[in-house]
């Protein structure tokens, strides 16, 4: 379906679940808004986590979402294995809040998609894609971790 989707629209967003900040600038660094020491941070919390969820939505330029002649709109979420609530790292507060939202971390880990199949699926499609955001974004994090 999504292989279909992106020949006929041509925004993509994305957004993504990990298991919190455990490395956090103090106030002092973040009120100065240098975005290499902030882009450092973010970078260093999705290297020592595991990826936990993916959203995936299509749209055309009016968005609109695929309907596939259907009565219904189309997105998708993608919930990964590799992340283990009893040995992960991880902050208290979001794995609070992304149970509240539903998130089911045991079911997750039994039936929930291996990330490096998944990437390597992603980079499979990455010519469908024309836009450069998403693959310097989420393309290099699955070269990372493949």
């Amino acid at each position: 379906m999504i292989k279909e989707a992106i020949l006929r629209y041509d925004f993509v967003y994305i957004d993504t679940e990990f298991p919190g900040m455990i490395f956090k600038p103090n106030k002092q660094v973040i009120g100065k808004g240098n975005p290499i020491i902030n882009y450092n941070y973010m970078k260093s919390n999705v290297d020592a986590l595991q990826i936990i969820q993916l959203g995936l939505s299509l749209s055309d330029a009016r968005g609109n979402l695929p309907d596939f002649d259907s009565p219904f709109s189309y997105f998708w979420e993608f919930n990964f294995r590799e992340f283990d609530i009893n040995r992960g790292r991880y902050a208290s507060d979001s794995i609070e809040l992304l149970i509240r939202q539903g998130i089911d971390f045991e079911k997750n880990k039994e039936k929930g998609i291996d990330s490096k199949i998944f990437c390597k699926e992603v980079l499979g499609l990455r010519l469908a894609f024309q836009l450069l955001w998403f693959e310097k974004y989420y393309l290099d994090y699955c070269s990372q971790h493949l």
